[in-house]
């Protein structure tokens, strides 16, 4: 299965314990397939060095993390553009998710969840996802 995994899913999988965490270890097992693009790893990078989030990483440190990030990912490169949702970011997982060739986006984005799924893409939460009957239980 070809997966988005946004942002706030992935930082959480990466700083705590949880269904987030038991995602990415199926992603390290090869369970799934992990999507992404340079776009999405700019905005992590970003929110990991921010001020005014939690993490406050150093550039050297994040770019530690976007490393090991991308170890995990197959690097999609969007080409088409879409502007369903009004925060551009949201955006740039759907277009992510449609040049991909995205199965699913999980994601904890109410806006993304509100759609439910887009051009055949399902969106849904870690914890949602999980209990899919094709993702075998850790």
């Amino acid at each position: 299965m070809r997966v988005i995994i946004d942002t706030n899913v992935l930082i959480s999988g990466i700083f705590w314990t949880g269904k987030p965490k038991q995602f990415l270890n199926k992603v390290r097992r090869g369970e799934v397939t992990f999507l992404t693009s340079e776009i999405l790893l700019d905005e992590l990078k970003d929110v990991l060095t921010r001020r005014d989030k939690p993490f406050k990483l150093s550039a050297e440190e994040a770019e530690r993390v976007i490393i090991s990030v991308k170890d995990l990912a197959e690097i999609v490169k969007p080409h088409r553009k879409v502007s369903v949702c009004h925060d551009e970011k949201d955006n740039r997982v759907l277009e992510c998710a449609i040049d991909g060739r995205a199965d699913c986006i999980v994601t904890g984005d109410i806006h993304l969840l509100e759609l439910k799924s887009f051009k055949k893409i399902k969106i849904t939460t870690v914890g949602d996802f999980l209990d899919l009957p094709l993702i075998k239980k850790d």
